[in-house]
C-alpha cells in the first residue's frame, strides 16, 4: 500500500491550492481533489464531488490515522440551485463519508459570513446566532448544520469577503460602485491571511490541538464602502473602522495567527 495521505483537500482551486502548497512545506502529504485534471502530479486527483461514485473512490484512498479533510467548495454559479447542489449536496455526502464506523475523520469546512442576514447589525462574532434573510445564507447555514452532525471533531471557518491588492481595483470602476450601497459595511480578509488562518486550523486539527468549532475569518478593518471609495480616490488618507452596521468580528483573534494585512490601509500603503 502506498503511503497514506495526511490531508485531503476537497475543492483544490485557488484557495485550496494555496493551502496545499503551505501544508506541503510542513512535510505533510497532501492530496488535492478537483474536477479539472492536473497532469503529471500524483498529489492531485480529478473527481467530480457531485457524483456518488467519486465518494466511492475517496473511500478507497489510504489515509493516515489523524487525517484532516478540508472542504473548500465553490458553486458553479451564483444561483440557488448551484449553491444547493454544491454546499448542501457535498456537506451531506461528507457527513456520511466522515462518520462511517471506524473512521472519525476530522473535518475543516470553509463557510461564509453570508450566513448572517443583512438586517443583523452590531458586532457579529461566533456566539451570535445567524438569521439568514436570503437563500444564499440559508443554504450556507444548512451546510454548516450538516457538518456539525459529523461524529468527529469539526471546525467551520466562516470567511468574510476575500480580496487582494489587485481585486481592490475593481472598486475603482464606477459601474461596480453603482451595485454597492456606500453606507453598508464591507467585511473582508486578505487572501494571504485566509490561507494562513486555514493552515493553522488544519495543522492544529492534524496534531489534535484544541481548536474552536467555529471561527470567523475577518480582518480588523470592517468599514463603510464610502470610505473605501474615498481612500481609493485619494480623498481620504486612511480608513476608519465602522462603529455601526453589520460588523463581522471574532472572539479568537488572540489564538489565531497575526494578520499580515490587518486593514485595507496596510495593503494600499504598500509599494
Amino acid at each position: 500500500m502506498s503511503n497514506p495521505w495526511d490531508i485531503l483537500i476537497l475543492g483544490c482551486g485557488r484557495l485550496g491550492g494555496n493551502l496545499k502548497t503551505e501544508l506541503e512545506t510542513e512535510k505533510l502529504r497532501v492530496l488535492g481533489v478537483r474536477r479539472s485534471q492536473v497532469k503529471k502530479d500524483a498529489s492531485f486527483l480529478s473527481l467530480d464531488l457531485d457524483l456518488p461514485e467519486s465518494w466511492n473512490r475517496l473511500a478507497k484512498l489510504p489515509l493516515s490515522q489523524n487525517v484532516v479533510i478540508v472542504a473548500v467548495v465553490t458553486p458553479d454559479a451564483r444561483t440557488e440551485d448551484a449553491y444547493r447542489k454544491r454546499y448542501v449536496g457535498i456537506s451531506v455526502r461528507l457527513r456520511y463519508f466522515a462518520s462511517l464506523p471506524g473512521r472519525g475523520y476530522r473535518v475543516v469546512w470553509v463557510s461564509s459570513t453570508a450566513v448572517f442576514g443583512q438586517n443583523q447589525t452590531g458586532l457579529l462574532d461566533e456566539l451570535v446566532l445567524p438569521m439568514p434573510d436570503h437563500w444564499r445564507g440559508a443554504l450556507v447555514r444548512e451546510a454548516e448544520d450538516n457538518i456539525a452532525e459529523i461524529q468527529a471533531k469539526t471546525t467551520v471557518l466562516r470567511l468574510a469577503g476575500l480580496y487582494t491588492a489587485q481585486s481592490l481595483n475593481l472598486l475603482r470602476d464606477p459601474e461596480m460602485r453603482k451595485k454597492l450601497n456606500p453606507e453598508s459595511v464591507s467585511n473582508r480578509i486578505h487572501r494571504d491571511d485566509a490561507v494562513n488562518l486555514l493552515r493553522r486550523l488544519v495543522i492544529d486539527n492534524h496534531n489534535y490541538v484544541a481548536t474552536p468549532d467555529l471561527v470567523h475569518g475577518v480582518d480588523r478593518g470592517s468599514t463603510e464602502y464610502r470610505q473605501i471609495f474615498d481612500r481609493l480616490d485619494g480623498t481620504r488618507s486612511q480608513i476608519d473602522s465602522a462603529e455601526v452596521g453589520r460588523i463581522i468580528t471574532t472572539r479568537y483573534r488572540a489564538q489565531m495567527p497575526a494578520l499580515r494585512h490587518p486593514t485595507l490601509d496596510s495593503v494600499l500603503t504598500r509599494p
